[in-house]
This record gives structure tokens, C-alpha cells and sequence, in this order.
């Protein structure tokens, strides 16, 4: 019985270094699949917006005015500041 012990506390010593190192890769992928799965998703909003921009001049027109405060004459712009607490970006 104290041989089968001996050679199981051997066996489970060779392995348990290599089940952790698998276990932590295991772990890495999962966080590089989700960053992946972030890039391939601001990817496809930057190509959609890039579009926009080269083939939809309305678009072009709202993103000029927004953000070079723009306005057409006799027009009027009224811009609503976030109620208090909370954040700017969503």
C-alpha cells in the first residue's frame, strides 16, 4: 500500500506542474479570445463609420457640424449638457 502511495505522490508531483501551466493557458486564451472578440468589434464599427464617410454625404455633413460646430445660416444649435453625475461617455 505505501508503494502504491509513493508512486501516486510521484506521478501526481511529475504532473501537477504541467496541469497548472495548462490551467493558466487556459486562462490566457479565454482573455485573448474576449480582447479579440472587442478588436473585431470596434474593427467593424470603424469600417462602418469609415464607409459612412466616403460614401454618405448627410453623414459627412452631421459629423463636420458636430464637431466643428458648424451651422447652416438662420439655423440654431442647442446643446443639452449631461445632467450631474453622470459620465460623458457610455
Amino acid at each position: 500500500m505505501l508503494i502504491f502511495l509513493g508512486v501516486l505522490a510521484l506521478v501526481l508531483m511529475a504532473f501537477y506542474p504541467e496541469w497548472k501551466k495548462l490551467s493558466q493557458m487556459r486562462h490566457t486564451l479565454q482573455k485573448d479570445r474576449n480582447e479579440l472578440t472587442k478588436l473585431q468589434k470596434e474593427t467593424t464599427h470603424r469600417e462602418r463609420e469609415l464607409y459612412l464617410l466616403q460614401h454618405d454625404k448627410e453623414y459627412l455633413e452631421l459629423i463636420a457640424r458636430d464637431r466643428l460646430d458648424l451651422m447652416k445660416p438662420n439655423e440654431t444649435i442647442f446643446r443639452f449638457s449631461p445632467p450631474r453625475g453622470e459620465s460623458k461617455t457610455k
